[in-house]
């Protein structure tokens, strides 16, 4: 007989009494709530553990997708924390005149291991084509080490717009960009530590998000911004998390619009 994992909502259950924090850089916020999930060990236990996991290879899957690390994608609802982002958005950025309950939110998982050789490019900051992530941290606090950095880029400043704003490919930034890629190109694929005080030297550290057991960062997507990762932090045991991506529809805007 199939023994199926039938989940039920107490495993996703947000919080009843939670804070948060913003930071803004240039205007931009990241927000941070801490003891999200009421049952966290749960969820791990019931959802995280029993996804099905493959490593991410750069030259046989998505080329835009270089994490370094073990990848799955939820195919379940998160409907408490997809509204809490979606509440969290409307009250601390420009998205005001949204309704939270309609924003859609897709979800991951993410693993990675330090000690081990990744491409150059896979450490390196980036942006995702989403106007909002999320990275709800799953390490136990016993094993967590780094968080997220974001970063300003010598030529572009701390976003790339690319994803969600048409124009923007007309800038000067983008330009600036572009020609650092063509000349990062020749040595994206080396082999290099998965460690990031490795990454290129035109990258600088604006703000870190330490990573804590349950907490939950959203910002927008178009910022610079990595995990931090070094050397014999992760050796056995992985970095694990769950991120989220809030699309341009979900909000109402047209990523092609002059």
């Amino acid at each position: 007989m199939i023994q199926l994992n039938i989940i039920d909502e107490k495993t996703h259950k947000v919080n009843d009494d939670l804070h948060y924090e913003v930071t803004r850089l240039e205007n931009h916020p990241i927000i941070i709530v801490d003891e999200v999930l009421e049952n966290p060990h749960d969820f791990i236990s019931e959802v995280v553990s029993k996804l099905p996991m493959q490593y991410n290879d750069l030259h046989k899957g998505d080329p835009d997708e270089v994490f370094p690390g073990y990848q799955s994608k939820l195919h379940i609802d998160l409907p408490e924390v997809s509204l809490l982002i979606g509440h969290m958005i409307q009250k601390c950025t420009d998205f005001n005149n949204i309704e939270p309950s309609e924003v859609k939110v897709s979800y991951q998982v993410n693993a990675m291991h330090s000690d081990r050789d990744v491409n150059r490019i896979s450490i390196q900051p980036h942006v995702d084509p989403a106007v909002f992530a999320t990275v709800l941290y799953l390490n136990p606090e016993v094993d967590a080490q780094g968080g997220t950095s974001f970063f300003k880029h010598k030529g572009t400043g701390l976003t790339n717009m690319e994803n969600v704003y048409k124009p923007y490919k007309r800038t000067e930034e983008y330009w600036n960009f572009k020609e650092w890629v063509y000349d990062f190109q020749d040595k994206a694929l080396d082999q290099i530590d998965n460690d990031t005080t490795l990454i290129e030297d035109v990258w600088e550290e604006e703000h870190h998000v330490p990573m804590k057991f349950n907490r939950l960062v959203i910002y927008p997507s178009y910022m610079w911004h990595t995990a931090v990762m070094k050397k014999g932090w992760y050796t056995d045991k992985t970095r694990t998390s769950m991120s989220g991506f809030v699309w341009a529809d979900s909000l109402g805007i047209d990523v092609d619009a002059e």
